[in-house]
């Protein structure tokens, strides 16, 4: 695809497609970021799903790592199934798959069918993150990736912070028509729209080469069953047997390195240049921090204020949002520095500047939630939403970087596979800190301590030239 040039004025046709892929992740994110505060609601309030749960947040933390257990098991095939039958496929058939089971998953009731519910929405959105990745860098003119990359991420700060502010109001106002189940308001409410917007898709993104529903569904439904199977095999089994949400935990961990396993001597030839790159490897174990740091904030940020102060739920919301609001700037502020600074060397730099600077934002949220300081909380907040957002589009940047042109959706695709351990991780570990401990600062200090190891594996990427 010939780019258009990146110094002409004007809308430009990557621009509508940027425009599209911002409203499909606004609305995945909103599917995806409600799971927190209605687990929060429910832990609250002592209600159905986790009532008398004796690790009450490890319990809804595990229901949360759940959703990523699915979304992780997918990434790299849907990236293999986008290089070969259509990004336009696959980013239609993610976003439409993710309305339909975000329905699901607000009819159902029950612990079990809950979390079904969350791995099959977990299992189609999964299909989304390479592909979109991929068709950006493809269509955007190169002096432009980073922007691109940070302006259509803006969709999923978007999402994120409609979750976290609304979903309490609305799950409070649902309770005068639907009592108990009030908490399932929220997923009905947002998964047809969704399904509209998948829909929109279809008719407004460009088509590739090769576009075809007919190969692409098959194979992800199969993909799709098969993990759904092992996931809630495993978590039946580790119920039957009485084990801790740590052991269901590692159970779901060991079945993603089977996969990973799988992939590398399956299909490690013909990939070579994204499986086995010694670059991209690290890249791809530096983004597990990233993901952690994202879902400690998103799915337990509600929670984190509203228990260190007195505001309740909805009213720490407010509080709790400005982190993905901040998201909303920092995501293309940090693609438009990076178009600024050319080169792998000074972006690998500019990224390990970055992270620690998060890392020590991170680390002074222990004494503003000890003094139950709102005013301290509310600008750390802010500021780690910023400054995160702009370095994980740094990170993406240099991924596209380092990637083969013609293997953009495997290499995403791995990325987001090896990087959803930390999302996987994340909501189950510090859930489980937190009744461990009694307060979320053992929760926080690892965060930080992981922010730091991402950015020393950074800046051991050897490679200086792309390709």
């Amino acid at each position: 695809m010939v780019h258009p040039k990146a110094t002409e004025k004007g809308w430009k046709a990557y621009h509508s497609v940027w425009l599209m892929l911002f409203i499909a992740w606004t609305m995945c994110y909103l599917d995806r970021a409600i799971t927190g505060p209605v687990i929060s609601w429910l832990i609250t309030n002592d209600l159905e799903l986790i009532n008398g749960a004796y690790e009450p947040h490890a319990v809804g933390g595990l229901i949360g790592s759940m959703f990523f257990a699915g979304y992780m098991l997918t990434q790299f095939p849907a990236g293999f199934l986008g290089d070969r039958f259509g990004r336009r496929t696959m980013l239609v058939l993610s976003t439409v798959w993710a309305g339909v089971a975000t329905i699901l998953s607000g009819m159902v009731r029950g612990l079990n069918a809950f979390v079904a519910a969350r791995v099959l929405t977990g299992l189609g959105e999964g299909a989304y993150y390479s592909n979109d990745r991929a068709l950006v860098a493809q269509v955007t003119p190169p002096g432009k990736v980073g922007t691109g990359m940070g302006v259509v991420f803006v969709g999923l700060a978007v999402g994120m912070t409609a979750a976290t502010v609304t979903a309490p109001w609305l799950i409070e106002m649902a309770e005068g028509f639907m009592g108990r189940a009030a908490w399932s308001f929220p997923f009905l409410l947002f998964g047809p729209p969704t399904v509209a917007v998948g829909l929109l898709m279809h008719r407004l993104l460009p088509a590739g080469e090769v576009e075809t529903y007919r190969g692409a569904l098959p194979r992800l439904v199969a993909y799709s069953l098969f993990f759904l199977l092992v996931i809630m095999g495993l978590f039946h089994l580790s119920l039957s047997l009485r084990l801790g949400v740590l052991w269901q935990t590692a159970f779901v961990l060991m079945v993603a390195f089977v996969l990973v396993g799988f992939i590398y001597s399956r299909i490690g030839s013909s990939s070579a240049p994204v499986l086995r790159d010694r670059s991209l490897l690290l890249m791809y174990f530096s983004a597990i921090p990233i993901l952690f740091t994202l879902w400690f904030f998103g799915f337990w940020a509600l929670l984190v204020v509203s228990e260190s102060s007195d505001l309740g739920l909805s009213g720490a919301a407010l509080y709790a949002g400005l982190f993905g609001l901040a998201n909303a700037i920092g995501y293309p502020l940090g693609g438009v520095i990076c178009d600024r600074i050319p080169g792998i060397a000074g972006r690998k730099r500019l990224y390990a500047l970055v992270c620690v600077t998060v890392a020590a934002l991170v680390a002074l949220m222990v004494p503003s939630i000890q003094a139950e300081d709102l005013t301290a909380m509310a600008i750390l907040l802010f500021l780690i939403g910023m400054v995160f957002a702009a370095m994980q589009t740094v990170h993406m940047t240099l991924t596209a970087d380092l990637s083969p042109p013609d293997q953009l959706g495997q290499s995403f695709g791995m990325w987001n596979l090896v990087a959803e351990f930390g999302a996987l991780l994340s909501p189950v570990i510090c859930g489980y800190l937190r009744d461990a401990t009694g307060s979320w600062d053992a929760a926080i200090v690892l965060t930080s301590a992981l922010l730091l190891a991402s950015a020393a594996l950074v800046v051991l990427v050897p490679r200086a030239v792309r390709y």
